[in-house]
């Protein structure tokens, strides 16, 4: 059940009220469900069971210590996009040969990181990353292991900022130049896999069906060749509903072709790499209203805290925390307290008569809200809490101003 629910006219994350946790830990705040996070883990599971492949979550959607513990525990590998994210998975004990370690840029110190911590695979999305690879895994006396990302030149039909398969993407090679690649001798690589990964928030899975048969086109010719790929990396992608109308299928439907497609081809090892899924339902940004001018409700979280509106145009629900009289109707713009003007987290929003010091809740942060929050403006990041039916507790302390500067070298002012 969606976690954030109004109990008694109060709006609460599963059995603790948000008034309680904007009272003890002030705003900006990011509030997360752990039992949210594991019932969505669990239905990926259960949706992709006929294929038993590697769920490795994304942790670029949400990369905090007590987020990914939990996936952990609940078996999840991960998809890591740089050596600081490698960093923090391995911090958390995770099976380093679970770890796939994707990115279309990985610098030569992330390579060596990768390869020295023994990660499973290595998703390489260039010619030259490839060689790469193979040099830095000679000079370490190293094998290593690797999939090559296909660009499969298939339009997600989503937004453009998250389309990734076409064919001017940054992202992955043609076919053509990975059955070249395929055939290049590399002393310290071994080629096991092909790596598709078209975009996010897929409306539905044609376009995924659409790649994975040009990534299967490519696997058959690339072993009859002589290479031995025996994997395919589906990627993620997979629909979340931010509007309470939005037509997105649930992920049962969106599953079951693409399973039923997989389990009827000759390659059975499987990897999946879902992030918004399964972190995006999980989490309210609650935010303080400040000033309301103009129907122009202005308050304390901003493009600072939740960048996807001004980045993406992106939509997220805006409740009042609590329900008191008649609700008015009115039309309000939620803008932030950023010196830019793109800073606004929702436009056109019917909400109750606001005044300054209600409490605004923005469902459905959780995946993309933190991970890319900033210090513009020199804002202190927002604090993080994790709920668990009735308790709570923080899982990243709110930012001081003395953090904001701690390592900058202010000895050279002049007084």
């Amino acid at each position: 059940m969606f976690p954030f629910q109004y109990k008694n006219n109060s709006l609460h994350c599963d059995s603790v009220a948000l008034t309680t946790l904007a009272q003890e830990f002030g705003t900006p705040l990011y509030v997360y469900s752990a039992n949210r996070v594991r019932e969505n883990f669990r239905r990926l599971v259960n949706a992709f069971a006929k294929i038993n492949p590697t769920i490795c979550y994304s942790v670029k959607a949400n990369s905090n210590l007590s987020l990914l513990k939990i996936l952990k525990d609940e078996g999840a590998s991960f998809d890591i996009v740089s050596g600081g994210e490698l960093f923090r998975v391995l911090k958390i004990n995770a099976d380093a040969e679970r770890i796939v370690f994707a990115g279309v840029g990985k610098t030569e110190s992330e390579i060596d990181f990768a390869l020295q911590s023994n990660v499973g695979w290595i998703n390489v999305e260039s010619e030259g990353e490839l060689i790469r690879v193979n040099q830095r895994a000679r000079r370490l006396g190293v094998s290593a292991v690797v999939a090559i990302r296909l660009r499969p030149d298939v339009d997600a039909a989503t937004h453009h900022h998250i389309s990734t398969g076409h064919t001017t993407s940054k992202f992955g090679v043609p076919v053509s130049l990975a059955l070249k690649m395929t055939r290049m001798k590399l002393s310290n690589v071994k080629i096991r896999g092909a790596h598709i990964h078209i975009g996010s928030q897929l409306g539905n899975p044609e376009a995924t069906l659409k790649a994975i048969e040009v990534a299967l086109d490519f696997v058959a010719r690339a072993n009859q060749a002589g290479a031995e790929i025996d994997a395919l990396d589906v990627g993620g992608g997979f629909p979340v509903a931010y509007r309470a109308d939005d037509p997105k299928p649930d992920i049962e439907s969106f599953a079951a072709p693409i399973v039923e497609r997989l389990s009827q081809s000759p390659i059975k090892n499987f990897h999946l790499e879902p992030g918004r899924f399964i972190i995006a339902d999980t989490a309210a940004l609650m935010t303080t209203v400040q000033y309301v001018k103009d129907r122009i409700a202005i308050v304390d979280a901003g493009m600072q805290t939740l960048i996807r509106p001004a980045l993406y145009e992106a939509y997220h629900q805006v409740l009042p925390v609590e329900q008191v009289g008649q609700v008015s109707n009115l039309s309000y713009d939620v803008a932030g307290p950023i010196c830019e003007s793109s800073d606004f987290l929702a436009r056109d929003r019917e909400l109750p008569n606001l005044k300054s010091g209600d409490l605004l809740a923005l469902t459905h942060a959780g995946a993309y809200g933190f991970s890319m929050a900033s210090n513009y403006n020199s804002h202190p990041l927002p604090a993080e809490v994790l709920v668990e039916g009735e308790r709570y507790r923080v899982i990243r302390q709110r930012q001081t101003l003395d953090d904001l500067i701690k390592f900058e070298d202010g000895s050279s002012i002049r007084q």
